[in-house]
């Protein structure tokens, strides 16, 4: 089994063109997959319905999340439906098992004043802060994933035509840089990104070791100016890509626009996005209105 999801993985990531981060989801999945399957004495070409129903329920008894329990029964269902196009398997066990309903949370966002104080650096007088400064910048300039930011080149930067390439994941596009990312993003590339990144590296962003950054390092930068900012708040990078959307929409962008720079392919997004301003919406009315 080991090599039909290895070769599986290579399906996904170099046909289907999905992002190394759910290629890299997809496969922790799988291995826990195949360990109830070893644990069980299943082969994965005798696999029946009942088998993943059982896996599942397990999952539930353990307190698995119901968001991980639905994303794993998509990594199980795309990893059976590929098995059976490629006539592994006779039958495709998984094709009428659904996926758990998520129960849709509230986007949680910024305000513009959290936004400012977060982007509010006192001094860019090292290589770091510049760097540092161009980071959230560029998160909340161009409302892309922090994948998607870790993934950039240094080529993917064009400052005479004023954009920025996001091709990492399956939804490529080219977003617009406005005058204040631009500016700040060149004085990281200009002035600072030589002093920090190792000879050869192509990343665009880079740590304290001169390499690309790892997930876990963008998140402490953004944990750690979200404390200095004193905001009360859980800051992921999520949220600064839901309030790029946000103040966007509440200052008139055309949703479908705003969508678009996100790479969003999906109505659920748009919608989350418009229920949320229809909440701000309720607030405003009943603190603002002269009839209250």
């Amino acid at each position: 089994m080991d090599n039909l999801i290895k070769e599986y993985l290579d399906y996904i990531e170099n046909k289907r063109k999905l992002s190394s981060n759910t290629v890299s989801s997809y496969s922790l999945d799988l291995k826990k997959y195949k360990d109830y399957l070893d644990e069980n004495n299943i082969d994965v070409r005798e696999v029946v319905e009942t088998d993943i129903l059982n896996y599942l329920v397990e999952l539930e008894k353990n307190n698995v999340s119901v968001s991980t329990i639905a994303r794993m029964t998509s990594s199980i269902k795309s990893f059976h439906d590929y098995l059976f196009f490629s006539r592994v398997c006779e039958t495709d066990p998984a094709k009428n098992i659904k996926k758990p309903k998520i129960k849709k949370e509230a986007v949680e966002i910024l305000t513009e004043e959290e936004i400012e104080a977060l982007l509010n650096f006192e001094n860019l007088d090292s290589d770091k802060l510049k760097r540092d400064k161009a980071i959230f910048e560029v998160l909340y300039g161009t409302g892309m994933k922090v994948s998607e930011l870790i993934d950039l080149d240094l080529e993917d930067v064009d400052f005479t035509m004023g954009n920025i390439t996001c091709s990492s994941s399956k939804n490529k596009r080219v977003i617009p840089l406005i005058d204040v990312t631009k500016k700040y993003l060149e004085m990281y590339v200009y002035e600072a990104r030589e002093n920090i990144a190792s000879e050869g590296e192509s990343a665009l962003f880079v740590s304290a070791l001169g390499r690309r950054f790892t997930r876990q390092g963008l998140w402490k930068i953004i944990k750690k100016y979200s404390k200095k900012a004193n905001i009360n708040k859980n800051i992921n990078p999520t949220m600064l890509r839901h309030s790029f959307a946000i103040h966007m929409i509440n200052k008139g962008a055309n949703i479908a626009s705003v969508n678009k720079i996100l790479g969003n392919t999906n109505l659920a997004s748009i919608q989350s996005y418009l229920n949320c301003i229809d909440q701000n919406m309720r607030k405003e009315m009943n603190l603002r209105h002269p009839r209250r």
